[in-house]
């Protein structure tokens, strides 16, 4: 399995309102995107507005040895009770740094990954019934965040890279967010666009008119959307699937109901939630079909497997929305990256 630095990261997949503490390590210096210099941590007061000038703001930042980059933004890690994380928090920071093991390196044998460290809404946030947690300030703050890093990293650190965005849960909605606001009225981005890999949460028709963008097809389209979210056959759906939602199949990436067997699964990986440690990799482990009615990827897990979805009902594997796609995940990569570079050849002789 691809390192994502030299430091072991723990790992972890957290999501929504559930969350588990990880321990890890940090590396005092963070290579510069480039040159492989280092930016250097300043004196900043962590807990205002980040400055993404200031290495500290950032979980990683590689050293180029990919033609392509990556824009991971991860998933809800935080608990803390004023709504919103805390990131002078050091046990808050390794949390966040924890999912880029347990989700980043997907993409980490093909891109550079860059992955900023945001004021992300926590799982104590007051959400008033009958609106969204997007409503929040606390959300909005974060995905104001996520916006000012991507505006850095476009501007200081791509360096006019191909490149791929990717999150899950509360990262893919400050994705989303990003992209409509940043994509729709930016051919360049759009043409310098992998794929967006926006996985666990609804992308609606609305989303993607406003970010210029469609819907994946296929396995090697170029410049499109990836999403889905997982559950059980006999699941009634979580809360971030809901009307509207689109959906491709990991397995066989068709967006039709064509069923998947397992067979085609080429590998699920889980970790130990609280402590990081990698379990197991599992060929074949779960097949994949599309309910067109609701727009939920849906699988049966192998009898006997007993596994903790937190808090919500019954069969929504949220939280398994990378790890039971995690080989197919990596293959697709490969295949999107090497389909956008060989478009750009042909079309640059």
């Amino acid at each position: 399995m691809p390192k994502l630095t030299s430091t072991l990261f723990c790992l972890l997949f957290i999501i929504g309102a559930s969350f588990i503490f990880l321990s890890g390590c940090v590396n005092e210096e963070t290579p510069a995107a480039g040159n492989g210099d280092t930016i250097p941590t300043g004196v900043a007061d962590h807990s205002q507005e980040p400055d993404y000038q200031d290495s500290y703001y950032w979980l990683i930042l590689p050293s180029i040895e990919e033609k392509v980059d990556v824009f991971y933004v991860y998933p809800t890690v935080s608990s803390s009770p004023g709504g919103f994380m805390d990131i002078t928090n050091e046990s808050e920071r390794l949390l966040a740094e924890g999912m880029l093991e347990a989700q980043a390196s997907v993409f980490a044998s093909r891109a550079n990954v860059f992955a900023p460290y945001y004021r992300q809404m926590s799982t104590g946030v007051a959400v008033t019934q009958g609106s969204l947690a997007t409503d929040t300030e606390e959300f909005k703050r974060g995905a104001v965040d996520v916006q000012d890093a991507f505006d850095y990293y476009i501007t200081n650190l791509n360096e006019g890279r191909p490149f791929i965005i990717a999150g899950h849960s509360q990262g893919t909605m400050a994705l989303i967010e990003l992209m409509k606001n940043r994509f729709g009225d930016d051919e360049d981005l759009r043409n310098r666009l992998v794929a967006a890999y926006l996985i666990g949460y609804t992308v609606t028709d609305a989303d993607l008119e406003a970010a210029g963008l469609t819907m994946a097809e296929g396995a090697e389209d170029t410049g499109v959307v990836v999403t889905y979210n997982t559950q059980s056959k006999t699941s009634t759906g979580g809360p971030m699937l809901m009307a509207g939602a689109h959906c491709i199949n990991p397995l066989n990436w068709k967006t039709d109901d064509t069923y998947a067997p397992a067979s085609e699964n080429l590998g699920a990986r889980f970790y130990n939630d609280s402590t990081g440690e990698f379990l197991r990799e599992v060929d074949n482990y779960c097949d994949a079909q599309i309910d067109l009615e609701t727009g939920a990827l849906t699988t049966t897990i192998p009898a006997g497997e007993d596994l903790d979805i937190g808090p919500y009902s019954e069969g929504v594997y949220h939280r398994y929305d990378y790890a039971f796609w995690y080989r197919n995940l990596e293959k697709n990569v490969g295949e999107r990256i090497d389909a956008y570079l060989n478009q750009t050849a042909s079309s640059n002789p």
